[in-house]
């Protein structure tokens, strides 16, 4: 399911009547939110879907081929995803 197809199915599923513009406003602006509570470092928990949190990569060593000598990678931030439990 893409965007569009997300919208329209909550424009059907709703009983009071939104446009689709607005719909999309609202998850874009849901969106945002979850972008830069993030950003934050909160993790984000959606009740009865999941959580979005944030995972610290640490630096890794490995051997390039090209220089033909072992370095290091940077550290790095991750948004993983966590179902919730089904009940």
């Amino acid at each position: 399911m893409n965007k569009t197809e997300l919208i329209r199915t909550i424009s059907r599923e709703l009983d009071i009547p939104l446009s689709q513009d607005k719909i999309t406003q609202v998850l874009d602006t849901a969106v945002e939110i979850t972008k830069c509570t993030l950003a934050t470092g909160e993790s984000v928990k959606w009740s009865g879907f999941g959580s979005f949190v944030m995972k610290d990569i640490p630096p890794r060593r490995f051997y390039s081929a090209r220089l033909g000598e072992y370095t290091t990678s940077k550290g790095t931030k991750r948004i993983t995803f966590v179902p919730s439990r089904p009940k």
